[in-house]
């Protein structure tokens, strides 16, 4: 068999061609195959098929759950794949190269050469219920993806609404204040004429990289309370063909949503992402407090909040205009006295975003009189409460202003909350950790979880 890489680039989503292994010396020659290294996944089930009558055809169905490999021990035969938009016939004649067929592709093997014996590796063991053998039955069945567009709007943000994790941050009115810096890319998936998944994500030509959206801190999968972790698989497929077919990209950043953000358990994609063959490229290490099961303050922590008391300092929720400015001077000249930076939105980015969503994005300040000496302002998702930006004035510093505000949200503003989150305390990726800000987090009783991404390159 003599496959070109050009030709492998035509074959029907998720399909390979999987070279093994060869030991050739005097004596014959030897192929192998090992389970999870040369086989994509756990071998459940082998059967092979020989003396095929000339003129006969095996396989015409496709499979509900089960992938499989098939190899040409002896002779040869024809393999038609197809994902119900692109099909690719490959002659297979070598017994050292065999074909990957995911679950979800329909195959139809014919031409058997006479004496032909062929082998299959299969993931899951015999059910005739996981066959689908009428073609017309098959096309009804395949997922559909369709690139976003303004026209979708209110679909994308109706569904994000009822997934079992997307947040605000992922409905279109925060994704696209800033639509103007990024090649807007986002996927939507669909089985018999239903929305059952969205990807947020911008496209980087000059690198051939689609990536979870740029804009945001987390982007990864927005899936249907009924998706299960066979769908997420089929959607991982298909995203990547689309992405390969449609831009001619190699490479997929992908940001997890990370596990407290969810309703209800939605880790599928992190599976997916392992059958992909994704790697970890950044950690970020988050600081959290569960709320129904709190950890003590350490005892710095509340010296700072009777000091704050005794300076005369208190807790108000902020206004978006004079409150909002004078905290970002704070914020803005410490990122820029620390980091040389300046803070990722503007303040007028920030009021537009708080008028679109003035029930998720809010101030609070600890006040000295009138003076604005520390801030927060928070994302409030419903289940978790996140401080996207926390900065202090030296006097506040000097007087415990931001113990004593983040006591105050997380006993009272936010006692109904089931996560509160501080946000990471890393940078470059996860190669630095701010060892003194994170202890600070940790006062509060908070514990960590991660912000990943992934890479993906294919």
């Amino acid at each position: 068999m003599n496959i070109s890489d050009e030709m492998e680039k035509q074959l029907p989503r998720g399909c390979k061609i999987i070279e093994f292994p060869l030991a050739v010396d005097d004596r014959g020659a030897l192929s192998f195959a090992e389970g999870a290294r040369h086989i994509p996944f756990q071998i459940e089930r082998v059967f092979w098929i020989y003396d095929v009558p000339e003129g006969k055809t095996r396989g015409g169905h496709s499979h509900c759950e089960t992938a499989e490999v098939v190899i040409p021990l002896n002779g040869s035969f024809t393999i038609t794949v197809d994902d119900g938009r692109h099909s690719a016939e490959v002659r297979m004649e070598s017994s050292g190269k065999g074909i990957l067929i995911p679950q979800g592709v329909w195959c139809h093997l014919h031409d058997f050469a006479p004496g032909t014996i062929c082998l299959v590796f299969a993931s899951h063991p015999y059910d005739a219920s996981g066959y689908i053998n009428d073609y017309s039955e098959y096309l009804n069945e395949q997922l559909s993806v369709v690139r976003y567009d303004l026209s979708r709007q209110t679909e994308w943000d109706s569904f994000v609404r009822i997934s079992k994790n997307g947040t605000f941050l992922l409905e279109r009115g925060y994704m696209d204040y800033h639509a103007a810096r990024f090649t807007d890319c986002s996927l939507m998936f669909y089985k018999k004429g239903n929305l059952i998944a969205m990807l947020p994500a911008n496209w980087k030509e000059e690198e051939g990289t689609v990536q979870s959206h740029g804009g945001l801190t987390y982007g990864g999968l927005i899936v249907s309370p009924s998706m299960v972790a066979i769908n997420v698989l089929e959607v991982f497929s298909c995203a990547i063909d689309w992405m390969k077919r449609e831009l001619g990209a190699h490479r997929w950043l992908y940001k997890p949503i990370p596990y407290i953000y969810s309703s209800i358990p939605a880790e599928e994609d992190l599976y997916a992402l392992f059958r992909s063959g994704a790697v970890l490229k950044e950690r970020g290490i988050s600081s959290v407090i569960d709320c129904s099961n709190r950890l003590p303050m350490r005892q710095s922590r509340k010296s700072g909040c009777v000091k704050a008391t005794k300076s005369g300092l208190r807790i108000e929720q902020g206004n978006m205009t004079s409150h909002l400015e004078a905290f970002w001077n704070i914020l803005a000249g410490i990122l820029n006295e620390k980091h040389g930076k300046n803070p990722v939105h503007t303040v007028s980015e920030l009021q537009l975003l708080h008028s679109r969503f003035p029930e998720n994005i809010k101030l609070f300040v600890a006040l000295k009189e009138e003076s604005v000496e520390a801030g927060a302002l928070i994302y409030d998702t419903g289940k978790v409460v996140h401080t996207q930006y926390l900065a202090s004035s030296e006097y506040g510093k000097r007087n415990g202003a931001l113990d004593l505000l983040l006591r105050n949200l997380i006993d009272d503003v936010y006692s109904d909350c089931t996560y509160f989150d501080f946000g990471v305390s890393t940078e470059d990726g996860g190669a630095f950790l701010n060892e003194g800000l994170i202890f600070q987090k940790e006062g509060f009783g908070a514990r960590s979880i991660v912000y990943d991404t992934y890479e993906m390159l294919f």
